[in-house]
């Protein structure tokens, strides 16, 4: 499909509703308007709707969860017809949430590429609280099909990648990202002041925090520490002292700001070694020094040393933080290092660029620069119009507001 103004038009398949969910926000979501900048619009369908998601974090409820599923999957057929109007389809994750790979079989056969982007280890189970006993409704095995049928398969780390290669040959990892304008070191109070050791993130990555209850009473426990836990959910820290603060996308920026160190403890499970590390990377872009544990792409993020501490023990969880707390020039220095990755590696308007030209790479008659080839003659961009005519009722064209 050709646009004579030389523009490329995807659509977005993605899970979840829009600016509730860190894998679509820290990619896709907050891309958007650097694509938008280099001649690709996307245009996001959601799978689930703010309803279908209040209603899966319920306990019980089972018909009402099937029937509210059952109706996204028949307005997910609606959105799998019309992808034939697009130059190209992308899948974040999973076109529907539950189930195996039926509609996303049936991309092919309208004729347009599918780049198919994940972040975490999706080909295994992997399912928390309420909904537990029906995790196999994920079909996990069904990324390995969604990498098949895709053209091009974009990844968060190089663990992933391996796994994708399996069943793809056009492979590119491109990492989770931070917009470092919004996420960005503030001043600091008077010193003499507690330091703020912090937690932030899902209620779903909040599980790894709570299996590290004993050494957080600990950690909780040094001179000067204010352990806080920024989430969706207050934790379940028994004999931990700490203060919660509710997570909204309004206030994320400002509260990740106000750590002085940050912490991702982990388990070394298969699970987590797919992880991207998007936490240290959040903290590390405030200035925060990150304390990790050795698991996965953290070993690639953290420099131990230099720009954080990998902590394996519950000793060098606290000779970590503990340095840190004592040694607030030497925790600026790290922070410092840490903002300085960031912004080499893992910054919103590089990664958006790497996904930008893959997704040229994957649409014929694309060029690197934006343009489009038509029947031979190249196309000028003219007007800034994105798809007038597509459908918007639902989802968008335009990221987050930062």
């Amino acid at each position: 499909m050709a646009h004579r103004d030389g523009r490329i038009s995807v659509c977005g398949l993605v899970p979840y509703p829009l600016d509730t969910t860190p894998s679509q926000r820290f990619r896709i979501e907050q891309w958007l308007p650097h694509l938008e900048a280099a001649g690709v619009s996307v245009h996001l369908l959601p799978f689930a709707d703010a309803g279908l998601m209040r209603l899966l974090y319920r306990p019980g409820r089972w018909a009402a969860k099937a029937a509210a599923v059952a109706t996204a999957f028949a307005r997910r057929v609606l959105d799998v017809a019309t992808t034939s109007r697009y130059d190209a389809v992308l899948i974040h994750r999973t076109a529907c949430l539950a189930g195996p790979a039926l509609l996303e079989r049936l991309l092919p056969l309208f004729g347009r590429p599918v780049i198919f982007d994940f972040d975490d280890a999706i080909f295994r189970l992997h399912t928390t609280g309420v909904n537990q006993r029906w995790a196999w409704l994920k079909f996990p095995g069904k990324t390995a099909a969604l990498c098949r049928l895709s053209s091009h398969v974009v990844v968060g780390n190089n663990l992933l990648a391996e796994y994708a290669r399996q069943y793809c040959s056009c492979v590119t990892v491109v990492p989770s990202s931070v917009d470092t304008d919004c996420f960005r070191p503030a001043p600091k109070s008077e010193p003499g002041r507690r330091v703020v050791v912090g937690w932030s993130g899902s209620s779903t990555s909040q599980t790894h925090l709570e299996l590290f209850a004993p050494m957080l009473r600990r950690l909780a426990a040094l001179p000067y520490v204010e352990l806080r836990v920024h989430s969706d959910r207050p934790p379940v820290l028994p004999g931990v002292v700490f203060v919660w603060r509710p997570w909204s996308p309004a206030t994320e920026a400002q509260e990740v700001a106000d750590f002085d160190v940050g912490i991702m403890p982990m388990p070394d499970d298969p699970w987590a070694r797919g992880k991207c590390a998007m936490k240290a990377l959040l903290y590390m872009a405030v200035g925060a020094p990150a304390v990790c544990s050795p698991v996965g792409t953290n070993c690639e993020v953290v420099r131990h040393g230099e720009n954080g501490f990998l902590a394996a023990t519950t000793e060098d969880w606290l000779a970590g933080v503990g340095a840190l707390v004592k040694d607030l020039s030497l925790c600026r220095r790290m922070g410092s290092a840490g903002r300085r990755t960031v912004e080499e590696g893992y910054s919103m308007r590089g990664c958006a660029a790497r996904f930008a030209q893959v997704i040229r790479e994957t649409v014929p008659g694309a060029t690197s620069g934006g343009r489009r080839t038509l029947s031979g003659r190249s196309a000028t961009p003219r007007s800034p119009a994105i798809l007038p005519s597509l459908p918007l009722a639902r989802g968008t064209q335009t990221g987050l507001p930062r």
